[in-house]
């Protein structure tokens, strides 16, 4: 399988250490589509929640993932997360 490079920041919130990974919107285009990334994403994420986040056409972030992270996150802005570059296979 080809590598693959996503931007990921971690963030604690309620003491847990939250990876979000910044996807296409393609990758959240449908339930099975969103289920199969949330997969790939937390077998290489292992010991982290994962929520997935895209931009939508009016550039603002949705997030997709548990209801109470997605809930905690939504209003944030991306240059509120320090981003970094992960390679995954």
């Amino acid at each position: 399988m080809a590598e693959q490079t996503f931007n990921v920041a971690v963030v604690p919130i309620g003491g847990v250490q939250i990876a979000i990974v910044h996807v296409d919107a393609a990758s959240c285009s449908t339930p099975e589509m969103q289920s199969r990334s949330m997969k790939f994403f937390s077998a290489r994420l292992q010991g982290k929640q994962v929520v997935m986040m895209y931009v939508d056409l009016t550039r603002k972030p949705v997030f997709i993932g548990p209801a109470h992270l997605a809930t905690a996150l939504r209003g944030k802005g991306l240059s509120e997360f320090q981003w970094q570059k992960a390679v995954f296979r």
